[in-house]
């Protein structure tokens, strides 16, 4: 549920009578001393706050889905089904090189045997991982404010790659979306790789993979690695599987993407029932975020949406007290946001407090000048406050 005037802070701007060009990123060129190259990188970030923090989506063959995955993560956003997130394309160059690990040994099967032949110089993988790990990382973290929570996205022999990075270079990202991989290696990589996942030092992680209706080694090969990883119990890492049978290679992506990342994120969310929207205070959300920070061994901070939501839930249950205390715990967490004081009025206005209500909506008018917000934004922040100061000098 989102307030009607969040829709009014978020839709106003959209409303202008001006022309102008529409842009949701950049491309940027990063040259890598590591690869011997220039890497195009492909950036979005959502709007945030000076103190909001930036999950960060590294996304493998970044100009052929860039539209398509950022289109999907703005709307999960949009729709509080996923925190705040900046996606990274990384352009491909050189994909049988950068993606397909190097084949170990003699040829152990078809497919193994026509990529060691047909592209002698594939299984640069490390290179690859090690590429973005000491210079695009790096890049990423010194220009935006980042979470050190990173999600990998590979379709194909980029889902190879995914696959490979959680097996090999676990400390590298915490999610991972590997769509229809290639299931090319041999039982014995598949049991080896498998093994690796249950070492109890690994990082909490979690994996969506996922099948078209490609069938062959698309299909086979994910089931055996998904019957051993069954069979080994991975240590801290949750999975799920799903198939698209009658979707093709390339039409599974867009469906996958949508359940994918809905799923990988959906454990940071701060479920409102409403038992808890009945019952709970706001330190039921604080503590939500505290012990997900213990989980993932960094410090991730309630959104601002998961404040203003729950605010919303209580005052729906008439319990305006609990309501305006959640919205002050907001302010304290963003002091220098518009709409948290703006949230805070509503709430204290919806219980009867309406002269600390006109404070509130003076706090928000004053940061909406200085910050330079749109001019009907004000306007209405204004009629907000006359409502108050109305019922106030009853």
């Amino acid at each position: 549920m989102r307030s009607v005037v969040f829709v009014l802070f978020a839709v106003l701007a959209a409303f202008n009578a001006k022309a102008s060009e529409i842009s949701i990123g950049k491309k940027v060129i990063l040259y890598s001393d590591i690869i011997g190259e220039d890497r195009p990188i492909w950036i979005y970030t959502p709007e945030y706050e000076d103190n909001e923090r930036l999950h960060a989506i590294y996304l493998l063959d970044g100009a052929e889905h860039f539209h398509a995955v950022t289109g999907v993560v703005k709307s999960l956003t949009d729709y509080n089904l996923m925190p705040k997130t900046m996606v990274v394309g990384i352009e491909t160059t050189n994909r049988p090189r950068d993606y397909l690990p190097k084949v170990v040994g003699q040829p152990q099967n078809e497919l193994q045997a026509f990529i060691s032949t047909k592209w002698p110089n594939a299984g640069q993988t490390d290179n690859f991982l090690k590429f973005i790990r000491t210079e695009l990382i790096p890049y990423v973290d010194k220009g935006y404010p980042t979470y050190p929570h990173r999600t990998l996205i590979g379709h194909s022999n980029a889902g190879t790659l995914a696959l490979y990075s959680l097996f090999n270079q676990p400390d590298l990202f915490t999610n991972y979306l590997a769509l229809s991989p290639q299931g090319w290696w041999s039982q014995a990589e598949t049991l080896s790789n498998v093994e690796k996942l249950a070492d109890a030092k690994r990082p909490y992680q979690h994996l969506f993979i996922s099948v078209g209706g490609e069938g062959g080694r698309f299909y086979s090969g994910t089931l055996e690695l998904l019957a051993a990883m069954e069979q080994n119990k991975p240590s801290k890492l949750v999975w799920t599987f799903q198939q698209y049978p009658n979707r093709g290679h390339m039409s599974s992506i867009l469906p996958a993407l949508s359940e994918g990342l809905e799923y990988l994120f959906s454990h940071l969310n701060f479920a409102i029932t409403p038992e808890i929207a009945k019952y709970a205070d706001v330190s039921a959300l604080t503590a939500h975020y505290a012990e997900l920070s213990k989980k993932v061994g960094f410090i991730m901070a309630a959104p601002v949406n998961s404040y203003v939501e729950f605010a919303e839930a209580q005052a729906e249950q008439q319990r305006h007290t609990a309501a305006v205390t959640t919205s002050q715990t907001l302010i304290q967490a963003y002091p220098n946001l518009p709409y948290a004081h703006m949230v805070l009025g509503q709430r204290l206005f919806g219980a009867g407090q309406p002269k600390e209500a006109v404070a509130s909506f003076d706090k928000a008018i004053a940061l909406g000048k200085a910050q330079k917000l749109d001019e009907q934004v004000l306007d209405a922040l204004m009629d907000m406050r006359k409502k108050a100061a109305e019922k106030a000098n009853q």
